[in-house]
């Protein structure tokens, strides 16, 4: 039977061909890491920016000049670039950034970036294998296509997870996280219109309205889109406006009930206790995130509760995209996305402190990062409306005392 002749369907190549192909999937799966978090390190400092966007090129490059033609140079460039970014990942994560605005701060361990290093490991140990080995062994052309198959599926998946693995580390306004808010400063966003736009809701949080050039925002607090939002929304937009407004209070309103919350799988990721406190199902933010939905009523990623004298009440749901992710803004400027700047985000998905003037830095474990973008929809009066950008957590809290309480414990 071991003599059985090889098909010309199914001729034998050298293994070599084998290792090269399943490396060049490591290196692109590796690429595609450092691609989608540019532009998140961009906003941090731009070395990082560049650094992350040429190990990117770089890797996926060598993963098309190795299925080429996998030399001896090719091989040696691909182990040096491997070793490099790995030993720079290490440094980071045991010495600090070495480079910019927080040079000493030491960088937490996340899936996406050990399953990066993981795969940098595996390039670099497969070259050194390739350029090393004097076995010349032989496999059919039909068992390369199964690994190659089989390992590219297993990193296709691997990848999915990596790519929203770091989306829910976020969380809302600077007083949230247990430090005394700062003062607050005002938005600079032109009016959209000289006309008023009023638009009646069937929710406890009344009427929709542009959001006001005066809106207060706390610091470290931006607008999503660097470009003004002032058009005028259309007839079109207005309604569509409604309709989320409408939908996110019907989707969210079984959830008044803290502990049908909590049944539901959301978890508070910021201190409990606090005036207003921020619930997260990581399961719906994933769900959204692979299936692309990210307005989905009947599953908010993320609620918001204010602590009243009556006990926790539901004042908003927020929606979240996961980093790079689509910002749709089905209201034109009546639905706009903000992130913010200044909040120190664990390992997991809490915010453990604010960075400010007096706490430049984040506690140990933690890191100052640009949250992905967010959506409030308010369901208490909060001035501005159903739509507006944010609130104090003294407006939340005066709004949220002014509707209905449903027998809830402190959030």
């Amino acid at each position: 039977m071991g003599g059985m002749p090889t098909t010309s369907t199914d001729r034998e190549l050298p293994a070599r061909t084998l290792v090269a192909q399943c490396l060049a999937i490591a290196s692109a799966a590796a690429a595609v890491i450092h691609f989608a978090v540019t532009g998140s390190h961009f906003q941090e400092y731009w070395v990082f920016g560049v650094f992350m966007l040429a190990a990117g090129w770089l890797q996926l490059t060598w993963a098309i000049l190795v299925i080429v033609r996998a030399s001896r140079a090719v091989l040696c460039a691909g182990a040096v670039i491997s070793a490099n970014i790995i030993a720079i990942y290490i440094c980071t994560r045991t010495v600090g950034d070495m480079v910019g605005p927080s040079p000493t701060e030491i960088e937490p361990v996340g899936f996406g970036d050990l399953l990066c290093t993981v795969l940098e490991a595996l390039v670099l140990i497969g070259c050194f294998w390739l350029v090393w080995t004097r076995q010349h062994r032989t496999v059919r052309r039909s068992q390369v296509l199964a690994t190659t198959t089989v390992a590219g599926s297993v990193t296709a998946v691997l990848l999915s997870v990596a790519l929203v693995a770091g989306g829910p580390e976020m969380v809302m306004a600077s007083g949230s996280a247990g430090h005394q808010p700062a003062r607050a400063t005002h938005m600079r966003m032109p009016a959209a219109g000289k006309a008023p736009v009023r638009l009646a809701t069937g929710t406890p949080g009344g009427a929709i309205s542009m959001p006001d050039p005066h809106m207060q925002m706390a610091p470290g607090m931006a607008m999503a889109s660097s470009a003004a939002c002032a058009a005028r929304p259309t007839a079109a937009q207005q309604r569509a406006a409604v309709a989320l407004v409408d939908a996110s209070w019907r989707g969210a309103r079984r959830f008044q009930s803290l502990t049908a919350a909590k049944t539901a799988g959301y978890r508070p990721i910021t201190p409990s206790g606090l005036p207003v406190v921020h619930y997260l199902n990581v399961s719906y933010y994933l769900d959204s995130a692979l299936r692309g939905h990210v307005l989905d009523p009947a599953k908010p990623q993320s609620l918001v509760y204010a602590n009243t004298p009556k006990g926790a009440v539901l004042v908003a749901a927020m929606y979240i995209t996961s980093p790079g992710g689509a910002t749709p803004q089905p209201g034109g400027c009546l639905t706009q996305w903000h992130v913010h700047t200044n909040l120190c985000l664990s390992r997991g998905f809490g915010v453990v402190g604010v960075v400010t003037a007096a706490h430049p830095s984040c506690p140990p474990g933690s890191r100052n990062r640009v949250t992905p973008p967010m959506m409030h929809i308010w369901f208490v009066p909060i001035p501005g409306g159903p739509t507006a950008i944010d609130a104090s957590d003294a407006q939340i809290v005066r709004a949220a005392e002014r509707v209905r309480a449903h027998g809830n414990g402190p959030a």
